[in-house]
């Protein structure tokens, strides 16, 4: 008697490397992009906050929203 035996060899190609290295440099500049925008906003309300003071701040902010 004689028995089949079925074998199955699964190759799996990776073309993922490309994508992720990809992935990783837009995720890096995005988070930079996003820390140097974030230090601009801080460094551009301390100015306001130094050169007019809080009142006229809150004051031409309350005008800004009011128009």
């Amino acid at each position: 008697m004689t028995a089949a035996i079925k074998t199955r060899n699964a190759t799996k190609v990776n073309t993922e490397s490309g994508i992720d290295t990809f992935s990783q440099i837009s995720l890096i500049s995005m988070a930079t992009v996003s820390g140097l925008i974030g230090l601009w906003a801080t460094a551009s309300v301390v100015g306001a906050l130094l050169t007019n003071g809080p009142a006229a701040l809150i004051s031409g902010f309350i005008a800004a929203l009011v128009g």
